[in-house]
């Protein structure tokens, strides 16, 4: 008995030293303090930021008064409203569920009532008042600014605000926009399985569409009264005036360099977080591609191809699977590259040979849905010449997925596309 007395007092007072060092962690842990600054200028305020279990929280009513707006709290219910021009939010202390202009808004974290003072998490801030934030690591700070330029293919823009009316012109916008959680008011079609791609299509519902990338209709661009455009440099240059006379409009250099234009839209949107998270676990996973391709197919020949509704083909030197496949370390047939060309029309069975590599990808499509260019493709590839390749001989010629392989060539299909690479190489 005496025995377990003592163990029981032995517990009871371990357990006692360890709550006494709750409050002492917890209380380090709030007391890292941040800086903020609003367009470059230091903010002062009565409760200093801090970070919070890992999460930066920001004074609300400061920050909103610097940039214009009014605060108003009441004391009874807990609840503060914010109002700059025709935005309203609504918040509460102790609560993750805001309002923005009448609709609900989720919070990373419950705002909280320091001293008085109403502290709301940083990443709230951007989404609430439209304006941009960038966390500075090396100097633990908060930098908000108003206004951003974003530089690009045709000069430069500014935006006032961080848009919330978003009109997208080519395809891989629109895939990057879906993968940063933007909704655009309206967006280019599809090329097939319109109104947009099946991959992306859920994220999309309520999103006009303006018509093929080629040839946007500008009149329901105009219509949806966009706070910004995006497009891109080989597909609307020639429109380019007329689309910055309705909207700020920003234009990308090359339709098909996702990681560009996914951080350029990153900028626009307010979305960097979410871009540079997607970036590090792509390097990540073509690192790991990498690791593990045998070395007999390191550096490997790889040819890209597809069939033509004319009775053509056409291999690729350029575009959006190419750059991946340099990504990742293989090389160009060298009679392709002998070429000097980029895309390299093959207008007859004698001339396949152009075609060949140590493996050849196939995303030719359907455009007009009847089945036309598929009875060219097979007759192509059941002829004699075709079988002789090297790559069909040795079973390396593979029919992939149009959308994700050439006619999206955004960030979303860029991951879908290294997918397949997995399975065709036999590295899952």
């Amino acid at each position: 008995m005496v025995t377990v007395q003592k163990r029981f007092v032995s517990l009871f007072v371990c357990f006692a030293l360890l709550l006494s060092l709750v409050p002492s962690f917890t209380a380090t842990a709030a007391a890292k303090a941040v800086n903020v600054t609003v367009d470059g200028k230091k903010l002062t305020a009565n409760v200093s930021p801090q970070t919070v279990n890992g999460r930066t929280f920001v004074p609300y009513r400061a920050i909103a008064e610097a940039i214009g707006a009014t605060v108003k709290f009441d004391s009874k219910t807990n609840r503060a409203t914010i109002t700059k021009g025709k935005q309203t939010v609504e918040l509460t202390v102790g609560s993750k569920t805001a309002k923005i202009n009448g609709s609900s808004a989720k919070l990373d974290a419950a705002p909280l009532n320091v001293k008085g003072t109403l502290l709301v998490p940083l990443r709230f801030v951007g989404e609430s008042l439209g304006v941009w934030v960038t966390w500075k690591a090396s100097t633990s700070t908060a930098a908000l600014e108003t206004k951003k330029t974003i530089k690009h293919s045709l000069g430069s823009t500014t935006l006032n605000s961080v848009p919330k009316r978003a009109v997208v012109l080519f395809n891989g916008a629109v895939d990057i926009s879906v993968l940063l959680e933007v909704k655009p008011v309206g967006a280019v079609e599809s090329y097939i399985q319109q109104p947009f791609y099946e991959y992306i299509r859920p994220k999309l519902k309520g999103t006009k569409t303006l018509g093929d990338e080629t040839q946007p209709n500008l009149e329901a661009i105009a219509a949806l009264k966009p706070d910004v455009i995006i497009a891109t440099k080989v597909r609307h240059e020639k429109i380019h005036a007329q689309l910055k006379s309705i909207a700020p409009t920003i234009v990308t250099e090359d339709l098909s360099d996702w990681q560009d234009n996914l951080q350029i839209q990153a900028q626009i949107f307010n979305k960097e977080e979410i871009a540079a998270e997607f970036l590090a676990e792509w390097k990540a996973k073509v690192a790991d591609f990498k690791r593990k391709l045998p070395a007999k197919d390191k550096g490997a020949a790889i040819s890209i191809i597809r069939f033509n509704p004319d009775g053509s083909a056409r291999a690729y030197n350029a575009g959006f699977a190419y750059k991946i496949f340099k990504e990742l370390g293989f090389s160009t047939p060298k009679q392709q590259l002998a070429t000097g060309q980029e895309f390299i029309t093959v207008s007859s069975l004698e001339q396949v040979s152009l075609l060949d590599g140590d493996y050849i990808f196939d995303f030719t499509t359907d455009w007009d849905g009847d089945g036309a260019v598929l009875q060219h493709q097979k007759k192509w590839t059941t002829s004699d010449l075709w079988k002789n390749l090297n790559a069909v001989k040795k079973d390396k010629y593979y029919k992939v997925n149009s959308v994700t392989w050439n006619l999206s060539g955004g960030a979303m299909a860029a991951d879908l596309l290294l997918d397949d690479l997995y399975f065709h190489f036999d590295l899952e």
